[in-house]
C-alpha cells in the first residue's frame, strides 16, 4: 500500500505540464486526534481524550484554475487517544482501565482549494477554504495499558504495561505486550475539511498555513477487537472505532513553472507589433 501511495503522488507529480502552475516543497505540523466509538453505549462507559501527534513529509499544489487549486501531500502522521474507564479507579477497581495509544500512518490528502483576497487596512492577503479526501495506511502503534488486572499481578511501577500493536496474528497466541488485531482495516478513508492562509515571503515563494479537520469514515477494524496478553483477557478493546481531529501544517513552496511562464511572457512581448 505505500508503493501504491507513492505511486499515486508520482504520478500527480508527473502531470504537472497539464496545470497552470505547480508549487512543491515540504510540509510538517502537529495533530490533535482523538477516536470516537461506532457503538453509542460505549460513548457513555469510557471517556476518550484527545492526544498529540506529528506530521511530515512533501506537499504539491497545482492551479486549477483562477483561484481554485489541488492540495496533496504524502505524509508521515502519528494519531492516537488516551482512553479511561468512567467512574472507575483504575488503581483498586476490577472494571478500571487506562489505555493510551498512538498509532502510525503514511497519508495521502487530497484537498480542492479555493483561494480569495482579503485586506487589513493597506496590506492584502489570501485565505482558503477547501474539501477533499483522505487516505491512510496503518502501519502500526503502540502505547501502554493499565487495568484491574494489571495491579492484581504486577506490583510496584509495573502494573503500566508497555504494549505494541500486532497485525494478522491468532489472538490465542497474544504475548504479554501485545494487542493483537487479527483483521484489521489498514487502508482508512476520511473527509479532510481545511482553512488557511498563504503567504509570499520571496518571489516564486509561498508559505501555506492550514487548519485541517479530519472526519474518519472507516472503522479500523469491523471483525476483531484489539486483544491483549493471557493474563489480561478480561478486556479487550473494540475496533470499531475511527480516527478523528484537528491538525496544523506549515508548507514552504516553490513554483516549478515560473520560468515557462517568463518564456510564454518574452515571446508575446517579442511579437507585439510597436
Amino acid at each position: 500500500m505505500r508503493a501504491r501511495l507513492a505511486s499515486v503522488f508520482i504520478l500527480i507529480f508527473l502531470s504537472y505540464k497539464a496545470y497552470t502552475q505547480v508549487l512543491v516543497g515540504p510540509v510538517a505540523g502537529f495533530n490533535y486526534s482523538w477516536t470516537s466509538f461506532g457503538d453509542k453505549d460505549l460513548k457513555s462507559q469510557y471517556r476518550v481524550t484527545p492526544v498529540m501527534g506529528y506530521h511530515i513529509g512533501g506537499h504539491l499544489a497545482f492551479k486549477v484554475r483562477k483561484r481554485f487549486f489541488l492540495h496533496t501531500s504524502l505524509i508521515y502522521s502519528t494519531k492516537g487517544k488516551d482512553m479511561t474507564r468512567r467512574g472507575k479507579d483504575v488503581s483498586n477497581d476490577p472494571e478500571g482501565l487506562a489505555l493510551k495509544l498512538k498509532y502510525n500512518y503514511i497519508e495521502m490528502p487530497l484537498v480542492y482549494t479555493a483561494y480569495f483576497k482579503g485586506t487589513i487596512g493597506t496590506k492584502s492577503f489570501k485565505y482558503s477554504l477547501g474539501i477533499g479526501p483522505n487516505v491512510s495506511y496503518w502501519l502500526g502503534g503502540k502505547g501502554t495499558f493499565e487495568n484491574g488486572d494489571t495491579h492484581e499481578f504486577h506490583g510496584g511501577d509495573s502494573y503500566v504495561i508497555p504494549v505494541k500493536i500486532k497485525f494478522g496474528k491468532d489472538p490465542a497466541t497474544a504475548q504479554e505486550n501485545d494487542m493483537v488485531i487479527q483483521h484489521p482495516n489498514r487502508i482508512q478513508l476520511g473527509l479532510n475539511f481545511t482553512a488557511g492562509f498563504l503567504f509570499e515571503p520571496a518571489r516564486d515563494r509561498e508559505m501555506v498555513l492550514t487548519l485541517r479537520y479530519e472526519l474518519g469514515h472507516s472503522y479500523l477494524s469491523r471483525e476483531s477487537n484489539g486483544v491483549f496478553g493471557p493474563e489480561f483477557r478480561s478486556f479487550s478493546e473494540t475496533q470499531k472505532i475511527r480516527n478523528q481531529g484537528f491538525r496544523i501544517s506549515l508548507a514552504y513552496l516553490i513554483d516549478l513553472k515560473v520560468e515557462e511562464r517568463k518564456k510564454g511572457k518574452s515571446t508575446i512581448d517579442r511579437r507585439r507589433p510597436k
